[in-house]
Formats: structure tokens, C-alpha cells, sequence
């Protein structure tokens, strides 16, 4: 095997229905379009198989003029030259799919959905095409509003992150959980449910996402209700559910605007370093659709949008916060990072108005583009606008394995 770094790493980002690969040049963070796709509704999140240039992507269009049945898997060839093309047709959804990923050798394809039947598996041929959905138990548990869905290293366990409701403290609220499945070829059952107690210190359970470290035995969870960061014990195939620590992913918590949740987390390649988005866009309406850009765009009242550094101890993997910067825009929905661990991309989700000192400041949605120095911590090196127009930049990941 080669020991060969490359100088520049393929990005993806998604704006609508529109999915754009870019090369990303590592040394000076400039972005070259390489090809774009339109897909039949709204990208919400791409894998890449582990093999060939396919790229898995999950289409959710909810907007009161789709045409047909919204919801789809589709698989996308990329192109020696990068260029972008949709392979066979598209593949049916039973609803709004949240995640999607494959299993390690991308024998079958795993979408995790915010409501019923929260999971799906899919065979995948050996050219990678999606073959026949895998018969799911009748009595599946994948608890309250599915984020997330991963196939553990071992390849015996799947992992569904739930999120639950939130706010905690209201009618609203019920709280998450992990729901561990045994996983044997893309067949699931039940195994158990991971959820701290009420009287362990955390002000209600509403898990985003999960990352297991590569050598410590830790799992780390980033809580989107309580905008906090927790720790869980792993043994062998089993998970704790007596947080080892917890900590505050705010800088002003007595001073919390709305619509402030913890994000999306990353694990560094070394297993040293761990990094979380803090994000807001709390001048949201209410009856604005959630994948629209507001028109018109509305002055920021404030909250938190940043991207958390912390140090994990290598002996235990207990997380000390290093950094606190600034994400490059307003409410990084996604972030990713190469598989070196060299840059760390944020995709700020939506264009807004910054209210300052003089005037109004218009900040679009875009990238912030990061070099990782080598103790982890972030500066960054290029913000790059893109024009959204009424949609919003779903989704920014590195799609190379």
C-alpha cells in the first residue's frame, strides 16, 4: 500500500437537488468545481461505497408541488474527470430518510428515518447497485425520531442514534436513546437500548450523533437539546449508559437564544482530537420550511455558531476543551474533515443578516475552510460564499474514504 498523501481531497456539497463535487487543494484551501448532478428531490445526506467511485445519496423533497413519490436513494458515478452521473433509476423510500450509509465491504445499504419504519436495509450487487430490501423484524425498535445509523467496526452491531424530542422540561420532550442491534449481513434484531438515567445530571437525553473512538473504549455523544457533549463507556460490543463525563458545549449558557442545539461531531483520524458544531438560526419562522432559505433574510438576533476543539486524554479518552472558533458563517449544519486529519470543513447552512456596530452585515451561507495544526487545534484559512438562492447548503462532506 502507498504511503502517499494526496495534495487535494474530493468534496461534496448539496444545495436543493443540486449535488456538486469539488476538488479541495489541502495546502491553500481553494475549491475547484469538478461536476454537479441534479437529483429528483433535495440531497439530505451522501455516502461513498468503500470500493467504487459510487456515491449513495438520500433525496427527502417535502414541498407541496413534488412530483410523486418524494423520497429516494439514488446512486451517482463519479467520473475519473469527476463528473457526476445518476446510475439506473432511482430507488423508492418508505419516508423522509435522515441518514444513509453502508456496511464495511458496502454489501448493503442502511437508511435511518425520523418516523416509522426507521430503518431500512438494502442489498448492494457487486457493481454497487441497490438490489432488494432486507425483511426487517416486526418488532424493530428504533426509538423516537431516528438521526443516525452506523454499522460498528466489528461488523456484529448497528447502532441507531435516536434522537427524541426536545425541549426537555415541556409536554414536548421524550428522550432518546442508542438502540443497539445485532447485525449479521444487513439482518437486524433487537439487542438493547442505551439511555442515561434521570438522576444521572443530564438535563433530559436528546442524542444527534455518535462517534466511537478507534482504540479507547468511549463512545462520544453529542446531546442537540442540552448542547452538551457525553461520554459513554464501551466494553466489548456492549455500551454504558452511566456517563463517564459530561460538558458544557456553550460559552453563555445563561444567556440562550432560541434554536440553539449541539451539532455534528468528528473524530480525528489519530483519535486524539474530537470536534463539535455548536449552531443557531434562531430568526427562523416557525412556518418557514426548514430546507428554505427565509425571504426575505432577517437581521441575526445572536446565538452560538462555532466548532468546539477538544483534547482526548490517551489513556482514557477523557475530552479537555483546547478551542472555541468561530464556524465561518451561521449555523454549521455539517461538518467533515480529509482522512488525514489536515482540514476541517464546516458547512454554514443558511445566509443571514449580522446586525453590528454601524450597520447591517450580510453573511452568506458558504464553507469555513480549516487547517488542523498539529495539536488539533483550528485556524481558519478561507471562507467560501455560495449562493443558495431559496434553498439552504444541506450538506458538505469529504467523500473520499
Amino acid at each position: 500500500m502507498s504511503d502517499h498523501v494526496p495534495t487535494s481531497v474530493r468534496l461534496c456539497t448539496a444545495v436543493g437537488r443540486r449535488l456538486t463535487l469539488h476538488a479541495l487543494t489541502v495546502a491553500d484551501a481553494r475549491l475547484t468545481d469538478l461536476g454537479s448532478v441534479e437529483l429528483p428531490s433535495r440531497v439530505q445526506c451522501v455516502r461513498p461505497h468503500a470500493e467504487l467511485p459510487l456515491l449513495y445519496v438520500a433525496c427527502a423533497d417535502r414541498s407541496p408541488d413534488a412530483d410523486g413519490d418524494p423520497y429516494y436513494a439514488v446512486v451517482v458515478r463519479v467520473g475519473a474527470d469527476g463528473a457526476l452521473t445518476v446510475v439506473g433509476e432511482p430507488t423508492p423510500l418508505p419516508a423522509r430518510p435522515i441518514d444513509i450509509t453502508t456496511d464495511a465491504g458496502s454489501s448493503h445499504l442502511l437508511t435511518a428515518y425520523s418516523s416509522a419504519p426507521g430503518l431500512t436495509v438494502h442489498t448492494l450487487a457487486g457493481d454497487g447497485a441497490i438490489g432488494a430490501q432486507v425483511p426487517m423484524p416486526p418488532d424493530l425498535d428504533h426509538g423516537g425520531s431516528p438521526h443516525q445509523v452506523q454499522v460498528c467496526a466489528s461488523g456484529e452491531r448497528a447502532v441507531i442514534t435516536a434522537r427524541g424530542s426536545k425541549p426537555y422540561g415541556t409536554p414536548k420532550y421524550k428522550p432518546g436513546a442508542l438502540k443497539v442491534l445485532a447485525y449479521d449481513a444487513g439482518h437486524v434484531a433487537n439487542l438493547y437500548s442505551v439511555a442515561p438515567a434521570e438522576d444521572s445530571g443530564l438535563p433530559g437525553f436528546n442524542p444527534r450523533q455518535v462517534a466511537f473512538h478507534p482504540t479507547l473504549p468511549t463512545a462520544y455523544l453529542s446531546l442537540e437539546g442540552q448542547n452538551m457533549l457525553t461520554v459513554l463507556a464501551v466494553d466489548g460490543e456492549d455500551i454504558g449508559a452511566e456517563p463517564l463525563w459530561t460538558l458544557d458545549l456553550l460559552q453563555d449558557r445563561e444567556h440562550v437564544m432560541p434554536r440553539q442545539d449541539g451539532g455534528a461531531l468528528r473524530l480525528h483520524p489519530n483519535g486524539k482530537f474530537l470536534y463539535i458544531a455548536n449552531r443557531n438560526d434562531g430568526v427562523r419562522d416557525p412556518k418557514q420550511p426548514s430546507w428554505l432559505s427565509p425571504d426575505p433574510v432577517p437581521v441575526f438576533p445572536g446565538g452560538e455558531n462555532s466548532v468546539l476543539v477538544f483534547a482526548l486524554d490517551e489513556a482514557t479518552g477523557e475530552p479537555v476543551l483546547r478551542q472555541r472558533i468561530d464556524s465561518g458563517g451561521l449555523h454549521p449544519r455539517t461538518i467533515t474533515m480529509d482522512p488525514a486529519g489536515r482540514v476541517l470543513v464546516t458547512g454554514n447552512m443558511a445566509p443571514m443578516r449580522v446586525g453590528e456596530p454601524g450597520g447591517v452585515r450580510d453573511v452568506p451561507a458558504g464553507l469555513g475552510v480549516f487547517r488542523i495544526a498539529a495539536d488539533g487545534t483550528l485556524a481558519l484559512v478561507r471562507v467560501v460564499p455560495i449562493d443558495v438562492g431559496p434553498e439552504i447548503l444541506a450538506w458538505v462532506g469529504v467523500v473520499d474514504r
